[in-house]
C-alpha cells in the first residue's frame, strides 16, 4: 500500500490550482498524491474551444506537464481512476487494484457533460465537448465539408460550433430558447449575436426540441429529428451535445458523504467527514454550485490554507462576467438577468457599427449589464455591480463607465 499525507482525486483545473497554492505555502510535493481519471497532465479546459478552432496549439493548453510533477516529487496516477473510497480506513482503491492511503482527502472530481436521453444519443458521431479527449476525438473525425449539428446555444455550444466552422464544416446550432445565451443576454443582444454567427456561416434553429438521432444504414451519417412547431430533420455526420454540466459525486455518495446537487461543504471546503474536503464543480456551498474559474480558484486558496492549518475567512460568493471566445465577436455580460421584473433599464445603440449596451437598475444600483460590440467599459460596469455603488446619473454611467 502506498501512503502520502494528502490525496487529491482529480487532476483538472481545480486540482492543479490547489497544487500551485499548496506549493506556494511550502508544502512538499512528496506529501501529495494525485489520481487523474483522464490520461492527460494538467491542462487549461477553457482553451479547448480555441484549440478546436486551430487558434491554440496543444502545447499552449498544457499547464502542468510530466516534468512539472516529477520536479516537485508529486505522485501522479493517470488513466487509473478511483473506484472506491473507504473513509473509515482512510484508503482508496484504483481501477488497477492499487490501494492508496491518506491522512487528508480532497475530492476534485469536477463534472460530467450533460447528455440528452433521446433515442440515438449513443450512436457513433454523437459527442460531448468537455475534456481534452472529447476535443481530440471530435477533431479526429471532423472533415471540412461535413455537416455538423451542435445542440445547445449557450456559451460552450457556440464556442464548439465556431471551432467546427473554423475547420471548414457546415454547422447548425439547435437551441430550445428564443435567443442565444438566453441566461446571459437579453433578446436584443441575442439577436445581434445571431446575426454575427449567421454572417460567419453558422445556421441557427430556435425554439427547437431535439427528439432523436437516427442512423442511416445506407448512407454515412446521422439525422437529428427536431420538433419546432413542425417536424424538421437535420442531416449531419457529426453532432455535439453542449447542454451544461452535472457535478461528479458518485464516489462521494458511495463513500457516505452528505450530497445534494453536489458534495456539500462548508465555507472552508470541509465535507461531512473529518479530513475529507471537496472543491470545484463537484461541490456546493450553501446551495451554490460552481462552473466558472474565478470562484474555484478562490476555493483553491482557501482550501490550501485549511489543509496546512492556516486560519482564513472562508469562501465568500464571487461573481464573474461572461465573455464569448469567438474571433471577431465581442460581448460582455455581468449580473443577474433572470429576475429583472422590478428594474428599470436604459440602452444605447450604434446601429451602423453594430454596437449595443443595456444597463438594468434597481433602487439606483446597477444590477446587470450586457454589451455587444464595444465592450471596453465592461470591467467598469462589473465593478459598479459588485461594489453596490449608488448611481446618481445612469446616463453618465452608460456613456462613461463611471458611477462617480
Amino acid at each position: 500500500m502506498t501512503a502520502r499525507r494528502l490525496l487529491i482525486i482529480g487532476n483538472g483545473m481545480a486540482a492543479t490550482r490547489l497544487l500551485d497554492e499548496l506549493l506556494a505555502r511550502g508544502m512538499s510535493g512528496s506529501d501529495i498524491a494525485v489520481v487523474g481519471e483522464e490520461d492527460a497532465h494538467g491542462y487549461n479546459r477553457i482553451a479547448l474551444s480555441p484549440w478546436l478552432a486551430g487558434e491554440k496549439s496543444l502545447e499552449q493548453l498544457i499547464t502542468h506537464d510530466a516534468e512539472w510533477y516529477a520536479a516537485h516529487d508529486i505522485a501522479l496516477y493517470l488513466a487509473d481512476p478511483v473506484v472506491s473510497v473507504a473513509i473509515a480506513k482512510r484508503e482508496v482503491c484504483l481501477a488497477s487494484g492499487r490501494v492508496l492511503a491518506w491522512q487528508q482527502l480532497v475530492f476534485a472530481t469536477g463534472s460530467r457533460a450533460t447528455r440528452l436521453s433521446i433515442p440515438g444519443h449513443d450512436l457513433a458521431g454523437v459527442n460531448v465537448f468537455r475534456s481534452l479527449a472529447d476535443a481530440e476525438a471530435i477533431a479526429a473525425t471532423a472533415v471540412a465539408g461535413q455537416r455538423a449539428v451542435v445542440i445547445g446555444g449557450g456559451l460552450l455550444g457556440l464556442e464548439a460550433a465556431w471551432g467546427l466552422r473554423q475547420r471548414g464544416l457546415e454547422v447548425s446550432v439547435v437551441h430550445n430558447g428564443e435567443w442565444l445565451m438566453n441566461r446571459q443576454l437579453d433578446a436584443e443582444a441575442g439577436a445581434l449575436l445571431a446575426q454575427a454567427l449567421n454572417a460567419r456561416g453558422i445556421a441557427l434553429h430556435f425554439g427547437a426540441r431535439s427528439e432523436a438521432f437516427v442512423g442511416d444504414d445506407e448512407l454515412a451519417g446521422l439525422r437529428l429529428r427536431l420538433s419546432a412547431g413542425q417536424e424538421q430533420v437535420l442531416p449531419c455526420e457529426l453532432a455535439i451535445m453542449s447542454l451544461g454540466i452535472t457535478p461528479e459525486m458518485s464516489l462521494a455518495i458511495s463513500a457516505g458523504l452528505r450530497c445534494a446537487r453536489a458534495i456539500c461543504v462548508d465555507a472552508w471546503l470541509r465535507s461531512s467527514a473529518e479530513n475529507v474536503f471537496a472543491l470545484g464543480e463537484c461541490c456546493e456551498i450553501d446551495g451554490e454550485s460552481f462552473g466558472l474559474v474565478a470562484p474555484i480558484y478562490q476555493q483553491a486558496k482557501i482550501l490550501a490554507d485549511t489543509l496546512i492549518g492556516v486560519c482564513n475567512l472562508g469562501y465568500r460568493r464571487i461573481a464573474s462576467p461572461t465573455r464569448l471566445k469567438v474571433t471577431g465577436i465581442d460581448l460582455f455580460s455581468a449580473g443577474e438577468l433572470h429576475d429583472l421584473a422590478d428594474c428599470k433599464s436604459i440602452a444605447w445603440r450604434d446601429t451602423q457599427r453594430g454596437h449595443y449596451r443595456r444597463l438594468w437598475f434597481r433602487h439606483h444600483q446597477l444590477i446587470a449589464a450586457v454589451l455587444f460590440g464595444d465592450v471596453d467599459d465592461g470591467g467598469a460596469f462589473f465593478d459598479v455591480i459588485e461594489q453596490g455603488l449608488p448611481v446618481a446619473d445612469p446616463v453618465a454611467l452608460m456613456l462613461t463607465g463611471s458611477a462617480a
